[in-house]
């Protein structure tokens, strides 16, 4: 091949035009150097289109003129080239007018452009045909050489490669706009899901009120019946010491009291006042318990709480809510044992956990019926065990027990929120740690850990 041949496909190869991805630029770089290479005044490259079935110039230099309109050939007006093109490597017409595989031309392309001479190369990409590289001379008796077929030949391949380098570009910004897209919808998608998250925690607030004031509900409502016992009992002994003062006082008027009637009324008032004495007393640590109780599941303050009068207070409000099925409460723990929380809390899980045994582990009123709170210094807090000798939970519940809204006493209006809102206090308002066993006719056990919290 000439020099002057290889020097331009040297500089065409080397150019970053070609590996740039701008088809386009490519493309007019390559016919800049067929013209140059080739002294001509018109080179164009068809692409095919996708039907397959016509090819439009898509890029197109004509030194003579300049067209209005994009050129098109249809394979049904030109079907022999349109085959040769599938086959062949290159079209060599010297005289195209005549030539048999070029002549469909020349009724109208050829003479229109003052055209001649032909020198065609099939483009292929990845082995398919997509288009063709057109050179043609203005010149007559125009006789393409062999190093003239060679150079043109290396141009196509040059356009197949620059063709590899758009579909890359291509796709590498397809692959960016996705990337962005992606990330947008991961943005909105994060912005979602924190809103679903804050309006989820408002909600599980909401809930813990509810189910806080639900377990308020029910220890006002035992405490009521509990303290109507004592307060009844002293009003009849009110009641008794009257009916017994007018007697006396009747007997003074008539003046017909005797010692033996004073006496009488003296240990009668005595027993009455003993009697009155005992059971206000014990409607006013009934009343204290309470108040204390209440304060600390409406106020969530963080304080060091010892453990045994505070667990021993706490049931004891909370025995009227299981006195009816018999239940008894037995607390262990030492004296010196502390935990530094949030008291409100710590009520309302035990609480909510005596509540649901009360109402799922006892069935019938029996007086075997028994609750065991312990809790032991472990690590740097405290371990709870919540024990029950009641009916037990067989797997199938055991593992939804948690579940927000998961009950198995719908029937008898349970709100499945108790052992839910237990699992979020004990875990999120606590940092601690629960797990649960039962076996079914053998009672239930949860265990849960409570750190130390730091002011």
């Amino acid at each position: 091949m000439k020099e002057s041949l290889e020097n331009i496909l040297l500089e065409v190869s080397r150019s970053p035009e070609i590996d740039g991805g701008n088809l386009a630029r490519a493309s007019q770089f390559i016919l800049d150097s067929a013209l140059k290479g080739l002294d001509i005044t018109r080179v164009s490259i068809w692409e095919l289109q996708p039907d397959k079935q016509s090819m439009v110039a898509t890029a197109l230099i004509d030194t003579l003129r300049k067209d209005t309109e994009t050129p098109v050939l249809r394979k049904a007006e030109l079907p022999s080239y349109f085959d040769v093109l599938e086959t062949e490597r290159t079209i060599i017409a010297n005289d195209a007018r005549n030539n048999p595989i070029t002549a469909e031309l020349a009724p109208e392309y050829l003479p229109e452009y003052g055209i001649y001479g032909l020198l065609d190369v099939p483009l292929r990409h990845k082995g398919e045909m997509i288009g063709v590289m057109c050179c043609e001379t203005r010149k007559q008796n125009r006789i393409w050489t062999p190093d003239e077929v060679a150079f043109v030949g290396i141009l196509a391949d040059i356009y197949g490669r620059a063709v590899s380098a758009a579909e890359r570009e291509k796709f590498e910004q397809l692959l960016i706009r996705q990337n962005e897209q992606l990330e947008s919808m991961v943005e909105e998608r994060t912005e979602s899901l924190t809103k679903a998250l804050d309006n989820f925690k408002q909600a599980q607030e909401r809930l813990i009120e509810t189910e806080k004031m639900a377990a308020l509900g029910k220890l006002v409502a035992g405490v009521a019946h509990e303290v109507n016992t004592p307060l009844g009992i002293s009003v009849t002994a009110v009641t008794h010491c009257e009916h017994r003062l007018k007697k006396l006082k009747q007997a003074f008027t008539e003046g017909s009291i005797s010692k033996k009637q004073l006496n009488q009324f003296i240990d009668d008032t005595f027993e009455a006042y003993a009697l009155l004495n005992n059971n206000l007393e014990r409607a006013a640590t009934l009343i204290q318990n309470f108040k204390k109780t209440a304060v600390d599941q409406s106020s969530f303050e963080l304080v060091e709480c010892e453990l045994k009068n505070y667990l021993h207070a706490l049931t004891l409000s909370l025995k009227p809510m299981v006195k009816k099925k018999k239940v008894s409460i037995d607390i262990r723990c030492d004296e010196a044992t502390t935990l530094r929380t949030y008291q409100g809390a710590l009520a309302q899980i035990v609480t909510n956990l005596i509540s649901n045994t009360n109402e799922h582990a006892f069935v019938e009123p029996d007086e075997e019926h028994r609750i065991l709170i312990s809790a032991e210094p472990e690590r740097d807090g405290v371990q709870f065990v919540f024990s029950d000798n009641g009916k037990g939970i067989d797997s199938d519940t055991l593992k939804d027990i948690f579940e927000p809204f998961f009950t198995t006493s719908r029937h008898n209006g349970g709100s499945g929120l108790g052992l839910s809102i237990v699992y979020n206090l004990v875990t999120q308002k606590l940092k601690g740690e629960i797990s649960v066993q039962s076996t079914p006719g053998e009672g239930t056990q949860f265990s849960f850990y409570l750190p130390n919290l730091q002011k």
